[in-house]
């Protein structure tokens, strides 16, 4: 009798753990695919796109590890999201902590060619959203009143980005993309005509990668 009960909890308890798992990923895949948003996609999560592993050459050991690397930030973001609230002020330092490891590990993985195309190929991704990054920002020259400008634009397309999604029934992914196009192109009238130029040319050779198709 005992041992019936057993198994039933314990049937019971896979059950709910296998349908968490089911409305977890499902949730991620409504809100974009595999739960990257379009401007937003990290460097470990795009290493795992199967076209861009198949543009680095990596070797299945390198797919492996990056898998890994991915796997690690996603649930060390999960992780932080449960024990530290929004509001704390905290959350930002140690998401930060978990991206330089990540980053440290996908040096430690990548050789110099292949991690200069997967820089090329996330300014191909995320667009834009990308001008605000230390190093795109430095390599192109971007000056105190072009930071700011590109800070209250981001702001003001975050918040209409939200609002525009808040109830929206429709084809999420399609309407994301659709604000992305209007955010980048908000983001990217700020720069020079020079400056636009260069930064198409730092996003190297084009190729198709639409990863939100895939």
């Amino acid at each position: 009798m005992l041992r019936s009960l057993q198994i039933q909890t314990s049937v019971c308890v896979g059950g709910l753990i296998l349908a968490l798992s089911m409305f977890q990923s499902a949730e991620a895949q409504r809100r974009d695919l595999g739960g990257m948003r379009p401007g937003n996609v990290s460097p470990p999560r795009l290493l795992t796109v199967d076209v861009v592993q198949a543009e680095l050459n990596l070797t299945e050991a390198q797919k492996s590890k990056a898998a890994v690397i991915n796997e690690t930030l996603t649930f060390g973001r999960h992780e932080l999201f449960a024990q530290v609230a929004k509001g704390t002020g905290k959350r930002a330092p140690r998401m930060a902590e978990l991206e330089h490891q990540a980053q440290d590990s996908i040096e430690e993985l990548l050789d110099d060619a292949q991690e200069k195309r997967l820089k090329e190929l996330l300014l191909q991704v995320n667009g834009a959203s990308e001008l605000t990054k230390p190093e795109v920002r430095d390599a192109l020259g971007i000056t105190k009143e072009q930071r700011k400008k590109l800070a209250d634009i981001r702001q003001v397309n975050a918040k209409a980005r939200h609002e525009a999604l808040a109830n929206f029934d429709g084809d999420r992914l399609a309407k994301s993309l659709e604000l992305q196009r209007e955010a980048d192109a908000k983001l990217l009238d700020v720069l020079t005509d020079e400056q636009r130029q260069q930064f198409d040319a730092m996003q190297g050779e084009k190729i198709t990668l639409d990863v939100f198709s895939t």
